[in-house]
């Protein structure tokens, strides 16, 4: 079947069935749509019927609180004349005929006086709505049944009789009520002094009373009220076959179901056999009670007539759809399908891969065929930008592989770049060279282990770990070893593992592992550190000169004295403790500059560093005397030892003092404190010398930075000093102000306490 047979078919279908199932919907769609505006006219009718039903009450409400207030009211019902408040309720029903209860009570609900009868003394509680009314000191409007004695003693019983019809299997028995529904009002009269002396009760009977559905269906004609008192209709403008109205009628147990739950209901109902569409609500007394409800609605046979049109207009407008469909579809067909045989022409072409078809005429017009062809064409141009930017894309590309692979192989170090199962995905220039595998057979080398390239079953251990940790964590690893070289000279390695993240930031799938030799490096450090370490010691000793020269010009003064022979021996005993005590200065001064001098390899033990400190104090006495330099020491009590190299600590803190020496003047202060805090030990070195500006503080721990003269230092005390506090895994901090002093913090972790 070709594609104009198809169209033709498909525009039948596509018009006859949306056609016929518009219709179906349209159809159900108007009937419920107007079923929906029935029930919402019927519901705000429901509210206008409660308006007309309150209407009255609210008439009672106002003309009695203005009663209320007339003084002579009040003193009528103070004294009890009972003819003066008769005569007036009998003048208040002239302007009020629909009034049927007119009472004035005493504030013990007793009637003072009655409009309909003589007789007082009787009560009227409506079931305690009066004293409620006369304890709160504010009027009430509410509906509440009145029991038929009291609806005899006013006289009104006649007016209130309803016969209650039930049917019981086609049978029908007729019921009197003796009880009646009425809208009652209560107003308390109080005096000048706010003391009640009673109310007025007002009622408007609704049995048999057709004023709200009349008065409802005058404002909305064809509405149809009914007001029950619990099951039974006692007020309706719904008449039955004999024009009569159906007073007395019962409403259906499933509409009185939800409207005792106070739910109220809406819907279908069967009122004398005919049915409605209907809206209920509850008629509720004061007490909250539900003692009837209140009906609006609509002969359902209306809505049933509307909906039968609604579906005749539907149906014949289809059919004329149809019609006017069929004979379009053949029109609609051949101008479709002409164009769409040149595009597939084209398409065709490009499909073979030639990007420069043209579309030609086809693309001139302003339907969407049109629309389709300059499209198709646009799609075209785009191909053929997007092969251009391709082809740009592929040479760039290109360009900054070499330039990676350039910078990769240029890294001065061995990199290599692994996969979780530690194989050799990438390496560089410089890994090539120094490995024999990757350097003789890149085929082996990209599926090599990377941890076989490593001597030591300890190494292989060491560095799988770290790498383990990289891949877990996503955290960057670091470790240095010694491994043995060419001609058995060892060498120092420095590694780092770190992941190769994707750009969301999920876990690793690659790690670099980057090796370089860092023998010379270290060899610097050392020699760097060995120089400070002298050049410290040349300015201790320069000073210790003095102090030895003390005890020696002494020893050679008593000497001297012991050429002479009138010496007594007692005088010799004393000349000889005297260069006994020089000599053993003398040594002590020497021995504890030789131990400071000696090179060691760098050792962690357990370290006392206030002993040590104390032990170094003595090498400054010669640095402050004749300075006036006050060198004081507050050293922490019971402080546990620390894991670190004497010898490398004991450089630092000289310096630190040296340092404290140069920068202070005159009449200074140098102090050395130690503290425990947070788990780590704390040595400090204050001065209130001349302090660091604000512009070289960030500078003193740089290499070679000094603001010491030429000659007086090298500028590598501080950084050699942090670096040494590093590998002991702590961290060196300073606090200085110009012309204020500075205070030197170094901080050595504390090993844990067993």
């Amino acid at each position: 079947m070709n594609i104009g047979r198809k169209l033709i078919l498909s525009f039948l279908l596509v018009t006859f069935l949306p056609t016929m199932l518009l219709a179906f919907l349209t159809t159900n769609l108007i009937s419920s749509s107007k079923k929906d505006d029935a029930q919402e006219t019927i519901n705000n009718n429901l509210k206008a019927a409660w308006v007309q039903y309150y209407a009255r009450a609210y008439q009672m409400q106002y003309g009695m609180l203005q009663a209320s207030t007339e003084k002579f009211i009040q003193d009528a019902m103070r004294g009890g004349n009972k003819k003066l408040l008769r005569d007036q309720l009998i003048a208040w029903k002239a302007h009020r005929p629909y009034v049927d209860m007119w009472a004035i009570v005493d504030n013990r609900a007793v009637v003072i006086a009655s409009r309909n009868t003589a007789e007082s003394g009787h009560r009227i509680t409506l079931g305690g709505l009066v004293r409620k009314a006369i304890e709160q000191k504010k009027p009430f409007i509410s509906t509440e049944i009145i029991p038929g004695s009291l609806l005899a003693i006013e006289k009104i019983d006649r007016a209130a009789r309803v016969v209650r019809t039930v049917e019981d299997n086609g049978r029908r028995s007729a019921q009197e009520l003796l009880d009646g529904m009425m809208l009652c009002v209560v107003t308390p009269v109080s005096d000048e002094h706010g003391n009640v002396l009673g109310a007025i009760v007002t009622g408007d009977l609704i049995n048999n009373d057709p004023f709200v559905p009349d008065a409802f269906a005058e404002s909305i004609p064809g509405a149809l009220v009914t007001i029950s008192m619990g099951d039974v209709q006692v007020a309706t403008n719904v008449k039955g076959e004999n024009g009569k109205r159906l007073v007395g009628q019962t409403i259906s147990a499933d509409v009185l179901a939800p409207i005792k739950s106070q739910m109220g209901y809406r819907g279908e109902t069967v009122i004398a056999h005919k049915p409605y569409l209907s809206a209920f609500d509850p008629i509720i007394n004061y007490e909250a009670k539900i003692i009837g409800s209140i009906f609006v609605g609509v002969p359902k046979e209306k809505f049933v007539e509307l909906q039968y049109d609604n579906i005749k207009a539907v149906i014949t407008i289809s059919m004329i759809g149809l019609f006017l469909a069929t004979g379009a579809a053949s029109f609609i067909t051949y101008v479709i399908t002409r164009p769409i045989l040149s595009l597939k022409k084209k398409a065709q072409l490009v499909a073979s891969g030639d990007l420069n078809v043209r579309i030609g005429a086809v693309k001139e017009g302003n339907d969407e065929i049109a629309d389709l062809a300059r499209t198709f064409d646009a799609m075209l141009q785009s191909l053929r930008d997007h092969e251009d930017r391709i082809k740009e894309s592929q040479e760039q590309l290109a360009t900054q592989n070499v330039l990676i692979e350039s910078i990769i192989n240029s890294l001065p170090y061995c990199l290599y770049v692994l996969d979780k199962d530690k194989t050799i995905v990438l390496w560089n220039k410089h890994a090539s060279d120094a490995c024999h595998i990757c350097r003789d057979s890149e085929d082996v080398c990209r599926h090599t282990n990377a941890l076989a390239l490593l001597p030591g079953e300890d190494l292989r251990n060491g560095l799988g770990e770290a790498i383990n940790s990289v891949f877990a964590t996503g955290e960057a690893k670091s470790l240095e070893y010694r491994v043995t070289g060419e001609g058995g000279r060892e060498k120092v390695i420095f590694t780092s593992v770190f992941p190769v993240l994707p750009g969301d930031s999920g876990q690793a799938g690659y790690v670099v592992w980057m090796s370089e030799d860092i023998t010379r490096k270290k060899e610097l450090e050392s020699n760097i550190i060995s120089s400070e370490k002298l050049a410290a010691v040349g300015q201790l000793a320069a000073g210790i000169a003095h102090e030895v020269n003390n005890p020696l010009g002494g020893i050679l003064n008593c000497l001297y004295n012991f050429r002479n022979k009138k010496l007594t021996e007692e005088r010799k005993a004393e000349y000889i403790e005297f260069m006994e005590d020089g000599i053993k200065r003398v040594q002590n001064i020497v021995r504890q500059l030789l131990d400071f001098s000696q090179q060691h390899a760098p050792e962690l033990k357990l370290t006392d560093v206030n002993a040590m400190i104390e032990g170094l104090i003595p090498l400054f006495v010669h640095s402050v005397k004749g300075r006036d330099i006050n060198l004081v020491t507050k050293l922490g009590r019971d402080l546990p030892p620390i894991m670190a190299d004497r010898h490398q600590i004991e450089q630092i803190i000289v310096n630190l003092i040296l340092n404290a020496v140069h920068a202070v003047p005159g009449g200074g202060v140098i102090e050395v404190r130690t503290n425990v805090e947070g788990g780590w030990y704390r040595i400090e070195v204050a001065d209130n010398g001349c302090g660091i500006s604000k512009e070289n503080l960030s500078r003193v721990f740089d290499p070679f930075f000094t603001t010491k003269g030429v000659g007086k230092g090298t500028g590598l005390g501080l950084s050699v000093s942090r670096g040494i506090i590093e590998g002991h895994k702590g961290r060196i901090e300073v606090d200085s102000q110009a012309g204020a002093g500075s205070t030197f913090k170094v901080y050595l972790p504390v090993p844990p306490q067993a």
